[in-house]
């Protein structure tokens, strides 16, 4: 019993025809005239939520923030558009609210990594929705004793 070759190709033909659709299809939905990061992986989703929402900081951390020579906005599309969250500093199953590093470049160039606890996720809290800044670490220049 041998193999036709005629309806070999024939099947194979309309596999990769179909494969081919299938990979125009999801290149048109997920792809098509996106410039940002994918949101449907765990850092994209992250990192949309914590720009969109407005971050709460402390008058303590708004004291260590101009004491290391950073803006009080220094969290800008630039900032946003560099972010990468490295999650083995993250404690993402702390809970209510995990914790995520997010290091990133300023406009300016310096590089600064920033703890924030995200309530994105969390089922029940009066904080649902939330963000809120812990620390800011600025890599490029090194934290200084301000005192606050």
């Amino acid at each position: 019993m041998g193999v036709d070759r005629k309806k070999l190709f024939y099947r194979l033909k309309f596999y990769g025809i179909g494969v081919g659709m299938g990979l125009i299809v999801v290149w048109a939905t997920l792809y098509n005239g996106r410039d940002e990061r994918a949101s449907w992986l765990p850092e994209g989703r992250i990192l949309e939520f914590l720009e969109d929402y407005e971050m709460e900081v402390s008058e303590q951390l708004k004291c260590e923030i101009e004491c290391n020579n950073l803006p009080l906005n220094f969290m800008d599309s630039t900032f946003w558009a560099n972010a990468e969250v490295d999650f083995d500093k993250s404690a993402v199953k702390r809970k209510p609210c995990p914790e995520h590093y997010i290091q990133s470049i300023l406009a300016d160039g310096r590089i600064v990594g920033i703890y924030v606890d995200n309530c994105e996720t969390c089922i029940d809290c009066p904080e649902e929705l939330t963000a809120t800044l812990r620390s800011v670490v600025n890599i490029t220049e090194g934290n200084k004793d301000c005192g606050c």
